[in-house]
């Protein structure tokens, strides 16, 4: 009986983990918002995930000098509106106190005529001041700054046009409305590049004879 329940629940977890493989495997073969593409290259950065509501994920797109990229992020109409933001980072450093050491330095009455130490009637050096200084220690630590938004797709623009005038990366920040865990469905994030006035050949064009 425990040997059935067993190969019962193996079978049952295959068949989902292959459901879902197949379902990821479909993504990739998806063109959401079609519109948007124009006359990019889509085949080298673009990315697709399965995304439940509520779920949050990020993308980095890596960019090259000399090249436009358009690029904008659309999934199936079941998961609501998708919002995401494109950002530039920014490796930047800040100093930081690391450690503060506190030290006594003791001043010691002298005899103005020798320069000797004095000694009360206990044999004691007399004191006649303290200081504390302090000594800070400072450390750089380095963070990355992802304050700069390029893109915010609530302002209603379909996609970002970027040209970088050297090598850099971005970062896709996506966030898939609330609803049900369940509803597990494709979010593409769609990476197009051409180089810089490279020329396309345009179709439609109906043959005129001379």
């Amino acid at each position: 009986m425990k040997t059935k329940q067993i190969f019962s629940i193996l079978f049952l977890a295959s068949v989902l983990l292959i459901s879902s493989a197949d379902s990821f495997g479909q993504c990739n073969k998806k063109k959401y918002c079609a519109e948007n593409m124009g006359d990019y290259d889509y085949n080298s950065q673009s990315s697709f995930a399965l995304l439940s509501p509520g779920d949050t994920t990020r993308a980095n797109v890596v960019l090259y000098a000399n090249q436009t990229y358009r690029i904008y992020v659309c999934g199936a109409a079941d998961l609501g509106q998708i919002e995401y933001k494109i950002v530039l980072p920014e490796r930047k450093t800040v100093r930081k106190i690391g450690s503060i050491k506190k030290d006594t330095v003791v001043t010691y009455k002298k005899d103005p005529n020798t320069g000797d130490i004095i000694y009360d009637d206990f044999g004691s050096m007399i004191v006649e001041s303290k200081k504390v200084v302090m000594d800070t220690t400072y450390i750089t630590e380095r963070y990355q700054d992802e304050s700069n938004v390029l893109f915010d797709s609530k302002k209603g623009k379909p996609y970002l046009e970027f040209t970088p005038k050297k090598a850099g990366r971005l970062i896709v920040k996506i966030q898939v409305p609330p609803g049900d865990p369940e509803d597990e469905d494709c979010v593409n994030v769609y990476v197009g590049r051409k180089m810089v006035g490279s020329k396309s050949f345009q179709t439609g064009t109906k043959y005129t004879d001379y």
